[in-house]
């Protein structure tokens, strides 16, 4: 006797009714999960670059600026966030308009950030000095799209950063 082997139409119906169930409910969880993973690579790479800002102003013993770039070769003090990229560079001149001069070393260029949202700071540059010496300090804002993993970048005034959900210990982070 043969034993007829596969699916009837009215099994095949059913298993795919079941996953379109699934995969409405996990989609939006997806989506979100996306939406948070982005938010944390781009405060990442932010924060990963200006640690590494700070460890080479101490290891060169020299002022090291990072600023915001679009081309990779000048900073560019107009542009309204840092999303268009970031350049770090050795400040030989240790001028105060952190100004990339003929002579100057690039130490890393950072093209477009992953965020969708803009990265917006208090200041367009900041100036990492060696150790014991006073650094410029500042707050880096992530507001993200769903607003439910707004960060903020804090510079302190040593060049130490740190990443919290709030811009100082007395207020919350306010995102527009």
């Amino acid at each position: 006797m043969r034993k007829d082997a596969g699916f009837t139409l009215l099994e095949l119906l059913v298993t795919l009714a079941i996953v379109g169930v699934l995969a409405t409910i996990a989609v939006p969880g997806f989506s979100m999960l996306v939406r948070h993973n982005r938010s944390v690579a781009a405060v990442n790479e932010l924060h990963s670059a200006l640690n590494y800002t700070r460890y080479m102003a101490i290891t060169r013993n020299s002022y090291v600026v990072i600023c915001k770039s679009s081309d990779g070769q000048h900073c560019n003090h107009g542009l309204a966030d840092w999303n268009s990229g970031w350049l770090i560079f050795d400040n030989l001149d240790h001028d105060g308009s952190a100004t990339l001069d003929a002579g100057e070393p690039i130490l890393r260029v950072h093209g477009r950030s992953l965020a969708r949202v803009p990265i917006v700071s208090n200041r367009s540059s900041f100036t990492f000095r060696p150790m014991g010496l006073r650094s410029v300090n500042g707050t880096f804002r992530y507001c993200s799209e769903d607003g439910r993993n707004d960060r903020a970048l804090i510079v302190n005034v040593m060049g130490r950063v740190r990443i919290s959900d709030k811009p100082n210990a007395d207020t919350t982070l306010t995102c527009p």
